[in-house]
């Protein structure tokens, strides 16, 4: 019986070794070449991942409006600013006139018949002299008074010619001194929300500090881009309104001199 058992035990211990003996081993070669079916399979995706790369980098490059509210605050003062302008300038355009021939009228009439100005005023008021013949008619009412009277009224002329003219003008004026400092809060605070974003995000590297500097940098720009043309165009529509206050004086100087040399009076 115990015979029988160990024949039993060998015969077993054979039985198994045989099996071990009949399944092949494994081959290393055929791990390497699934390898490249597993590489090949991965392939495929690595244009997805460059086409996301792409789509971050194309992100990146754009500037997102709506995210700043500064930007809009910008935009609507430059639209202000542009309406003024304009309105301002055609203004100016209408109240452009003929100054030498105003002086010629002035002159021929006054020193022809220099008692009857009533139609003279009438005819200076037109509007192809535009505010120097205003100014003119309200200086010439009085003539019959003197050379005072005559200056009184051609000042308190220029003073109503003066008020009409530089209207809105502040406008420019203040739009031109404080949209960068508009602009300039705008960057401030992007870029406190740019450092706040990099810290929430931890290990997300410098571009999206960078990012959000970039864009609040824009606010600046912007603010300038403001400023910039409202400071010429007040120089330049200031200018024009200086220009015609002393075409003004010249031509109320004039009637002046004419009274003068008319009346013997002294100034």
């Amino acid at each position: 019986m115990k015979h029988f058992n160990l024949y039993v035990a060998f015969a077993a211990f054979i039985f198994a070794f045989g099996l071990n003996a009949q399944t092949p081993p494994a081959d290393p070669n055929a791990t390497k070449q699934e390898a490249p079916a597993t590489t090949g399979e991965t392939k495929p995706a690595e244009p997805a991942a460059d086409n996301a790369g792409a789509n971050q980098l194309a992100e990146a490059g754009k500037f997102h409006i709506g995210d700043d509210p500064t930007i809009w605050v910008l935009i609507l003062l430059f639209n202000l600013a542009l309406a003024v302008g304009i309105e301002r300038a055609w203004v100016l355009y209408k109240n452009r006139g003929d100054n030498k021939g105003l002086v010629d009228l002035l002159t021929s009439r006054l020193g022809s018949n220099p008692q009857s100005v009533d139609d003279l005023i009438t005819e200076v008021s037109d509007s192809k002299y535009g505010m120097e013949g205003r100014v003119s008619a309200i200086a010439l009412r009085g003539w019959k008074s003197g050379d005072s009277t005559i200056q009184e009224f051609a000042s308190a002329a220029q003073i109503a010619e003066k008020r009409n003219l530089e209207r809105r003008l502040v406008v420019l004026s203040t739009l031109g001194n404080n949209t960068p400092f508009i602009g300039l809060l705008g960057t401030v605070l992007g870029i406190m929300k740019a450092f706040r974003d990099l810290a929430l995000m931890g290990d997300a590297g410098p571009a999206v500090v960078m990012k959000g500097i970039s864009e609040a940098l824009v606010a600046t720009a912007l603010g300038l881009g403001v400023a910039i043309p409202c400071v010429i165009a007040f120089n330049a529509l200031g200018k024009i309104v200086k220009d015609k206050l002393s075409s003004s004086e010249e031509i109320v100087s004039i009637i002046r001199a004419i009274r003068l040399s008319m009346s013997g009076d002294k100034a």
